[in-house]
């Protein structure tokens, strides 16, 4: 056996090889209930007076959003911009059938406060994570 790089010729035949194994994994792992499985990203922005002064993604993932990221123009940090764009994504995200939502952010980043305040909790630190940091992942389960 021998393991190399996958080239553009090989690309379908992982495609052939992708849709026999994962029927399959998938039976194993969810039975006769497995979800929907798609991905997708969306990006919602803020603006004031035609500028953009902020925006939040979220990567979609079989019913799991992940934020990556929620960002405000520094100015306005604090004045409620972040919290629309909040709060409209995981509206937004419910229409789609997201039942979760989930990030990363610095252990010690205002960021975490503010997720907080929203109802997402801490489930795990990550030691020397991005930039050798602490980070924490934190999520929420949407109603």
């Amino acid at each position: 056996m021998e393991i190399t790089q996958i080239t553009n010729q090989e690309e379908s035949a992982l495609d052939q090889f992708k849709s026999q194994v994962w029927p399959e994994a998938d039976a194993e792992h969810y039975g006769n209930n497995q979800p929907a499985f798609f991905r997708d990203t969306m990006t919602l922005i803020a603006k004031d007076n035609n500028e953009i002064v902020g925006y939040i993604t979220l990567i979609i993932d079989s019913g799991v959003a992940q934020i990556e990221p929620l960002m405000v123009k520094t100015e306005l940090k604090g004045t409620g911009v972040g919290k629309q764009l909040l709060k409209a994504a995981e509206k937004k995200a419910k229409e789609l059938g997201v039942h979760k939502i989930w990030l990363e952010t610095g252990a010690d980043w205002k960021a975490k406060g503010f997720y907080e305040h929203f109802g997402y909790s801490i489930r795990t630190t990550l030691p020397n994570h991005t930039g050798g940091r602490e980070f924490v992942l934190m999520d929420k389960i949407l109603m």
